[in-house]
């Protein structure tokens, strides 16, 4: 079993490249590092694990080889990832050593991130189209986005998504390295030879999770994609950083105020973000309660890095206090599932059948229940409430009390 919050290393290495064991061992810092990290090739594992675990189709092309470097000892680098954005270690001398990796051996694509948590620390590759084929993976795997960068209000079609794979590629031609490299978001570029190296590590070596987000939204780019995938995209031309959100970095976390909760706190978006959050304390944990209309990929993936000032709008009735103790305490979540198809089981989207047969009944029979992976935030429990619908949550270990309010 893997260690939730492990620090790992990840290696895509060319197409039929040989993996030099020595030169790894060097890379790593000798073999009294090597011996102490699991290597995990995920070809050797069950199917359903990469999905699971961290996805690399389509990023993986046909002939690479992959190699998961995982430091457990440090595991869990954070109390909940969940709730706690900021890796609080010193990754500097990691991030050394992936770059050593990367130019010792024929390694295509590094990354650095920690197991369980969506997003990168540092990202190391040749070509600056690998750097944003990896912020482009949460495109590629959401079955509700089309080719065009399009959500949809119902899953693609299997054909849709098809074409959307097939697509993948075509895409990463689309902008030149300069236009690639001009909006970075928070990160720093490194050239280290033909070695093009993004971190978004602090000067102390410690890692905010959010600014991986940020990194993603601005390498990926899909408000450029062309009108037809491969042509080269228009518009923006090369794109001016400090009117483009570069250097942006996530704010750092305050010390809640002493201040009286007086009511509704305006932070978020000014925009009407659809009908308001609700919070219920259920066990002594406070869990939000999302409507259909304000549940998506991008808030699983803020609430898998614990970014709640990304999910609050100010039509939310939640006062002061109680936001103060979501941010220091952390938070569970709850929310309806129209499509089963949108969380996955066994590396693959859930379908009903696999849910009839795999869901157990919980409550008397009141509800079905089944643990799922949700894309960007991980492990989530399935309820399937009878006459009641469908829901989502990250309560795993108290389903019955998260049915009373959904019941």
């Amino acid at each position: 079993m893997l260690a939730l919050d492990s620090l790992v290393l990840d290696l895509i290495f060319e197409a039929d490249a040989a993996i030099d064991p020595e030169g790894l061992v060097a890379a790593l810092g000798g073999e009294e590092v090597a011996s102490a990290r699991l290597l995990v090739d995920p070809d050797q594992q069950p199917p359903e694990f990469e999905m699971q675990v961290s996805p690399s189709v389509p990023l993986r092309r046909d002939g690479e080889r992959r190699l998961m470097i995982i430091d457990d000892s440090v595991a869990p680098m954070r109390p909940d990832p969940h709730a706690e954005p900021v890796v609080p270690v010193d990754l500097r001398a990691e991030k050394a050593r992936l770059i050593a990796a990367c130019e010792a051996l024929p390694v295509r694509i590094g990354r650095m991130f920690a197991l369980g948590s969506w997003g990168d620390a540092v990202i190391a590759a040749k070509a600056a189209r690998d750097l944003r084929a990896v912020a482009l993976l949460p495109w590629a795997l959401d079955p509700s986005i089309d080719t065009d960068g399009k959500r949809r209000a119902s899953p693609l079609s299997e054909e849709e998504i098809k074409e959307k794979l097939f697509a993948f590629e075509k895409r990463l031609d689309e902008l030149p390295e300069n236009e690639i490299l001009s909006d970075l978001g928070p990160a720093a570029l490194e050239r280290r030879g033909d070695l093009l190296v993004v971190s978004v590590l602090e000067a102390d070596g410690t890692w905010d999770t959010r600014n991986s987000r940020l990194l993603e939204d601005a390498l990926a780019a899909t408000e450029r994609f062309a009108l037809f995938p491969g042509a080269p995209a228009t518009g923006a031309g090369d794109r001016d950083p400090a009117g483009a959100g570069a250097g942006r970095r996530a704010e750092p976390r305050a010390e809640p105020a002493a201040r009286a909760p007086d009511g509704p706190e305006p932070d978020g978006p000014e925009q009407d973000a659809g009908p308001p959050l609700a919070v219920h304390e259920v066990q002594g944990r406070l869990v939000v309660a999302f409507p259909r209309e304000r549940f998506g990929l991008d808030v699983m993936a803020s609430l898998g890095t614990g970014a709640w000032n990304d999910v609050w709008s100010p039509q939310d009735p939640v006062d002061r206090g109680t936001r103060d103790r979501v941010e220091s305490e952390g938070a569970g979540f709850v929310a309806p599932l129209e499509f089963l198809s949108e969380v996955f089981f066994d590396g693959k989207p859930l379908s009903r059948p696999t849910f009839e047969a795999e869901a157990q009944p919980i409550s008397g029979g009141a509800a079905r229940a089944l643990r799922v992976h949700c894309p960007r935030f991980g492990t989530a429990l399935l309820l399937a409430v009878e006459r009641g619908g469908r829901f989502v949550t990250s309560e795993t270990e108290r389903p019955e009390a998260v049915l009373d309010l959904v019941a």
